[in-house]
């Protein structure tokens, strides 16, 4: 019973981390595409199809408040109060009288249908552009009136001032009102868009859950990518690539000359490979799928043919332990489709970035006029 413990073995840190750098790219791509899923719709929402365009007049009144008979002074009226008697009827009555330049009275149903009427607004709307607040400085009332037309915002200011007056001297608690300040015009609100921090949110979203699953995808990885995975997982020692230097003298080592080749990935033709590696001087004659041996076994040495990075972890280890059962030898493999840039910055992790750019052979041979010129 053929025995293959990969799921065991320990992680490849140098192999790992190569594949992870050889998807700088795929990471890339996808800081770029989270930051136009997420920084995109922002700004559709936020700018191009976002509110309409506020203006606001920001008006600040001192309140001195009275002193009472004991000599002490009455209690300050807090903001949420303020706020609220800014959309009470004791405002909202007297800022739709002064914008509707009339006196009307206000308490009957009719008279009120009139004013707003005249005023051009409704107190429901009024209340919606009302605002006030207290500071640091409990005497000083900040009122603010937003409006999405500048000519509306200040005609509601301008009431404003003479209702603040009006409700000062029905109140004993308030002596006197001043204003400290009073715009000339309504300025327009600026929008807190922050499209750059959704672009990032979504850069850094995107490039976590990519990394993430690259990190998972690789870690879980059965496939074969070097040869070394081979040969420590099977204990069966392998020519290389196609393209290895050493292919030749391990192949005349390791193989007799009753060899034949075996393939068990699907997509790999034996043909293929015989002719690629009597390109490479190395000859041999009979070629064979897993399937055939399934129909018929027949003893004999096969060399086999591993497709490179294709998951297939589970499909070698089935294939040697009917291999093995049969009697049929492995007398060694070919790692075929291999990725020679990642072998290359495997083997040589020092000149990892020339290998990279398939300069490796130039670098080899700058080593080499070194070590000759030392010698």
């Amino acid at each position: 019973m053929w025995e293959c413990r990969y799921g065991k073995e320990p992680l490849n840190t140098r192999l790992f981390v190569l594949q992870l750098i050889k998807k700088i790219p795929v990471i890339l791509v996808a800081a770029a595409l989270g930051a136009v899923c997420i920084g995109g719709p922002y700004f559709l929402m936020k700018v191009t199809f976002g509110p309409a365009k506020e203006y606001e007049a920001v008006t600040d009144f001192y309140i001195d408040y009275a002193i009472k008979e004991d000599g002490t002074q009455h209690t300050y009226i807090n903001f949420a109060t303020w706020d609220q008697l800014l959309k009470d009827d004791v405002f909202t009555d007297k800022i739709l009288l002064y914008m509707a330049g009339e006196r009307i009275a206000a308490d009957e149903k009719t008279a009120l249908l009139e004013l707003e009427k005249a005023a051009g607004i409704t107190k429901e709307e009024l209340c919606g552009y009302l605002h006030a607040t207290v500071l640091s400085d409990t005497r000083i009332v900040t009122t603010t009136v937003t409006t999405n037309d500048p000519e509306l915002t200040m005609k509601i200011e301008k009431a404003l001032i003479p209702a603040m007056f009006d409700f000062a001297e029905k109140q004993r608690e308030i002596a006197e009102v001043r204003i400290l300040q009073e715009p000339a015009e309504a300025s327009l609100v600026t929008l807190d868009v922050r499209t750059f921090r959704a672009c990032m949110v979504g850069v850094v979203s995107f490039v976590f859950a990519t990394a993430l699953y690259l990190c998972l995808y690789y870690a879980l990885d059965e496939g074969i990518h070097i040869p070394e995975t081979f040969e420590r997982r099977y204990g069966i020692p392998m020519l290389g690539t196609i393209h290895s230097k050493e292919l030749k003298v391990l192949a005349g080592k390791l193989l007799s000359e009753r060899s034949a080749l075996l393939t068990a990935d699907k997509g790999v033709s034996p043909q293929q490979v015989m002719a690629a590696l009597a390109e490479m001087g190395i000859e041999i004659g009979v070629g064979r799928r897993l399937e055939e041996l399934f129909k018929m076994p027949e003893k004999g040495e096969f060399l086999l043919v591993v497709k490179a990075g294709a998951h297939n972890g589970k499909l070698i280890e089935k294939t040697l332990d009917f291999l093995g059962k049969c009697g049929i030898t492995i007398e060694a493999a070919l790692l075929w489709e291999a990725d020679e840039e990642l072998i290359r910055a495997y083997e040589l992790p020092e000149h990892v970035f020339f290998a990279w750019h398939g300069q490796s052979g130039r670098k080899d041979q700058e080593i080499q006029t070194e070590n000759g010129n030392r010698v």
